[in-house]
């Protein structure tokens, strides 16, 4: 189902679809859909499942040209060539040492391209993380090109391809585009150019680096997050904040430098740069049809929203090398995995670059292993430098920190991954008063971007270390220190924002503190020791947020003739299950789960008849505007806002069409939810009475009555849920949506209703930064071989709140991807700055080590003397809402500081320096 926005550009209005997966040869569709289960609410299997583990061609990878109904079946392949030094001027190609056999068809540098091509700014995906400390228009400036480059989605003026005669900004950044007509050709270049793509660039003296900031200098915005006693970032408005802060921060120093009855305890942390090393390696199709100037492309990417703007606004120049571009349309593809690598990743515009150029023949655009470690985004090294501060009693007082990101080349999201550090840095507990600037800068390594955690395990490797070398220093236990200064609801984090959700820490703490993995650690300690082996054992926590300052979701649930259910929604499923969970969400609504999810589906947002087109939160007496329309998939967001945004719209199908039609067919007045229930597939009046009606008896009678046969609400969430009444065929109903919209026929475009009586966040609740946690608490126990300083982990547990589990196998999975992917940051995964890194271009797993099986323990239960990761989740308390929380990066985040802490248990050494490799703990146990 397609579905379709516009944007305006210099050259005119570009459309903008998007679609599911493509089809196949004469467009019979792929068909990823299964059976969820007949339980509504419960999954038996993934919905993609099958056609994964059957090998049907559902990722963005797996689709040639021939594949796609209406393109022509010949090929072009493109590769860039990739910038090896700063030092130097790239002055241009020598490709005489190519072979023959791998010539290219069209070579293109950066002079090729009409310089007014760039004039042109692209949309800054600011959907993650919205910075406060600047104004709108400030932004919009930001945002505005100075010529010469594209400006990218992350804001900076880096020419996409070096121009000729000036210094790269970063290692990676392309130098020419070469362009094959025949797969031979592409291949035989790829394998000439494999051990050293240096031999045909040519580098000398010329100019230096265009585009700002310079290198080694912040990317703006910083964060500077000042609270004390009367004064914090979340209540103060942004231009008091921005004068006065200096000042305070200026007495805070003073104070805690005067203050001599505080323990003082110093911080230091760093961490080096992490591949995301998802599955599937980044890879795309392209083609621009000459007739109907429609570009069509093929990907997978965590960020369709903004992907298919900013390709629309990169050409909507007068000078784009394709006039008159009518159309972009997205085949929006499973990812293969994402954890923030596809998150406004600078690929799509290199895919789109090339297409222009391919003389009307489609392209296809695929990293190696080799290219995704070279350009792919990272999580960035990281440096904390800092003191926490605390009195005699255990109590917390204050913590002053400074921690610098390597952003790398791009822009992209850094400064809102430094952000959100500066959040976590306040770890899981009250602190009076915090002193914290966090910022990222612009350096030649590999562009940083929003890989899954978001600046929370640096932080929170950062604090945590730090409170259990405060323990040890003070002789005080690591649980009660923790349990002494845990937040609360009603207290308020480093930005002053209050926490208004339960968190159940204490309790977490109970449970992990009576575990046999923690309460006989000496016992379990004696036995390795007995051995020969060396065994120690490490806490810590995070008080991971999950959603954004501000976050705007769209989705719509179709009824067939037939009865079955279609869920769209704008969210991807990066391999995460939200397409599974979406799908049985609905299921307890309205009597089935969903036999078709289509995701990626951005562009609902045009059908809703909502406008975002101001930032002012003075709009919400329109009845048509809302605050923003949809992001990217990130930053956790499944569990509570698209589970929420699909139930309310389910909810609005349920009650504004199907009870309308089953009281007419029961001849009885109008029905509420709480007049019926779903039982056997079938609705019926709750007590005695009409016969009950199965889903596909009503489909029927809403198809023949003319109601609606499909809804499409938006919902917002700031801090709390935008709630409104909207009138429908069954009436007036209060929805937690602010926008909805219903389908009569799958043919018809749905129909807007203005909302009424609605309820909207205050303007103030944008500064509190999060609004919602999913709070974890992780103990490590490993051993440690001293002679090789090889460690293995031996067992983890992780208490985690997740809210209400909507599909418990997921939470589980998501649970094990985090112990995996933390096990591997922590003692494995070593990637170098600079040419001695993947930037070479010759990185590959043989050298990028990530953990294996061997390396993660296997069960899921904890039993004396076996290897496991036992999970517990805190139980929800009777007649509690069907809630849940976002938890994809939770349980990863506090395992990193848990490792350190149980190596410092072992050792008495802190290991501070990620990763931790055999070197560094054979260097540190010879000292």
């Amino acid at each position: 189902m397609s579905r379709r926005g516009f944007l305006k550009t210099a050259s005119g209005v570009i459309g903008l679809s998007v679609l599911g997966l493509p089809g196949r040869g004469q467009g019979a569709g792929a068909a990823v859909s299964t059976p969820l289960g007949p339980v509504p609410g419960v999954a038996v299997q993934r919905i993609e499942g099958l056609a994964k583990v059957t090998g049907q061609k559902i990722y963005a990878r797996d689709f040639r040209a021939r594949d796609m109904a209406g393109w022509p079946g010949r090929q072009w392949h493109a590769l860039y060539l990739r910038a090896r030094t700063t030092k130097e001027a790239f002055l241009g190609l020598d490709l005489s040492h190519l072979p023959s056999e791998a010539e290219p068809a069209k070579v293109i540098l950066g002079s090729d391209l009409d310089p007014k091509l760039f004039d042109k700014p692209v949309e800054f995906n600011r959907d993650l993380h919205v910075d406060h400390l600047l104004s709108i228009k400030a932004e919009e400036q930001s945002n505005t090109a100075t010529g010469g480059s594209f400006n990218l989605p992350d804001g900076l003026s880096f020419d996409l391809l070096v121009m000729p005669g000036r210094t790269p900004n970063f290692l990676g950044q392309a130098v020419a585009l070469l362009l094959f007509d025949t797969l031979a050709a592409y291949r035989a270049a790829r394998r000439f150019l494999a051990a050293d793509d240096g031999i045909v660039q040519r580098y000398g003296p010329g100019e230096g680096p265009d585009g700002t900031p310079l290198p080694d200098q912040p990317f703006d915005p910083r964060t500077l997050y000042v609270k004390d006693p009367g004064f914090d970032y979340a209540g103060t408005d942004s231009e008091t904040y921005a004068r006065e802060a200096p000042q305070v921060q200026a007495r805070i120093r003073q104070a805690l430098d005067e203050a001599t009855d505080l323990i003082r305890q110093p911080i230091r942390a760093e961490m080096r740069a992490m591949d995301p090393m998802f599955m599937e390696p980044e890879a795309g199709l392209a083609w621009i049809d000459p007739a109907s100037k429609e570009m069509q492309l093929v990907l997978g990417t965590q960020s369709p929203d903004g992907d298919v703007r900013n390709i629309a606004s990169m050409f909507g120049s007068e000078a784009s090398p394709v006039p008159d571009l009518a159309q972009v349309t997205l085949h929006s593809c499973y990812p293969g995995g994402g954890f923030g690598g596809r998150d406004s990743s600078p690929f799509s515009l290199m895919l789109a670059l090339a297409v222009a150029f391919a003389g009307g023949n489609p392209v296809r655009l695929a990293y190696d292993r080799f290219e995704q470690f070279r350009v792919g985004l990272k999580r960035h090294a990281t440096t904390a430098d800092g003191t926490l501060y605390a009195h005699d009693d255990m109590r917390l007082e204050a913590v002053r920190l400074s921690m610098v990101f390597d952003g790398g080349g791009r822009r992209n999201l850094s400064p809102y991954v430094a952000s959100l550090g500066a959040l976590c840095a306040g770890g899981s507990y009250r602190l009076p008063v915090a002193d914290i600037h966090a910022e990222a800068r612009h350096t030649e390594n590999i562009s940083g971007g929003s890989q899954r955690g978001f600046g929370g395990p640096q932080a929170y490797f950062a604090i945590e270390t730090a409170l259990d070398d405060l323990a040890a220093a003070e002789g005080w236990d690591q649980m009660a220190l923790r349990r002494a200064n845990l937040i609360a609801e009603g207290d308020t984090t480093v930005t002053g924002g209050p926490i208004e959700q339960s968190l159940n820490l204490p309790e977490m703490l109970d449970t992990a503190e009576a575990h046999p993995l923690w309460a006989e650690r000496a016992e379990i300690r004696a036995a390795h020791e007995a051995e020969g082996r060396t065994y120690g054992t490490g806490l810590a926590m995070s008080l991971q947020a999950y959603g954004t300052s501000g976050d705007g979701m769209v989705a719509a649930v179709h009824l067939g003739r037939d009865g079955t259910l279609t869920v769209q929604s704008d969210a991807v499923d990066m391999g995460n299950g939200s397409a599974t969970t979406l799908g049985v969400t609905i299921g307890p609504i309205l009597g089935a789960n969903a036999t078709r999810v289509d995701m990626g589906g951005y562009t609902l947002f045009a059908e809703t008849g909502l406008s975002d087109d101001s930032a002012s939160p003075d709009r919400w007496d329109d009845p048509m505007w809302t605050q923003k329309g949809t992001g990217s998939s990130s930053a956790c967001l499944t569990a509570l806002h698209q589970v929420n945004t699909v139930q309310q719209t389910a909810q609005a199908l349920l009650r504004g069409s199907l009870l309308v039609a089953a009281a007419q067919l029961w001849g009885v007045g109008p029905l509420s939810a709480e007049d019926v229930i779903w039982e056997a597939g079938a609705l019926r009046p709750v007590g005695a009475g009409s016969a009950p009606l199965t889903l596909a008896a009503l489909a029927k009678a809403v198809h023949e009555m003319g109601l609606p046969t499909g809804a499409l609400g938006h919902a917002y969430f700031q801090n709390s849920w935008v709630e409104a009444d909207f009138d429908t065929p069954g009436g007036a109903l209060r929805l937690q949506l602010d926008g909805l919209a219903y389908y009569h026929g799958a043919k018809t475009a749905p129909q807007p209703i203005p909302r009424r009586n609605g309820s909207y966040p205050t303007p103030e609740t944008a500064r509190y930064s999060r609004y919602v946690w999913a709070p974890c608490v992780n103990v490590v126990g490993l051993t440690l071989d001293r002679a090789s300083g090889h460690v293995q982990v031996e067992n983890v547990l992780s208490v985690l709140n997740a809210g209400h589990i909507h599909v418990p196998q997921m939470v589980s999975g998501q649970s094990q991807g985090g112990v995996a992917m933390a096990i591997g940051y922590t003692l494995l995964e070593d990637m170098p700055p600079g040419m001695e890194g993947p930037a070479d271009g010759r990185w590959n797993l043989d050298r990028y080590h990530v953990a294996r099986a061997g390396d993660v323990p296997p069960g899921d239960r904890y039993a004396p003397g076996a290897r496991a990761q036992e999970l517990i989740t805190v139980p929800q308390p009777p007649g509690s809402p069907r809630v849940g929380r976002g938890i994809a990066e939770a349980v990863m985040c506090s395992i990193p500081p848990a490792i350190s802490n149980a190596l410092r248990d072992a050792t008495g050494i802190r290991f501070a320096s990620l990763p931790i490799t055999p070197d560094k703990i054979l260097g540190g146990l010879a000292k």
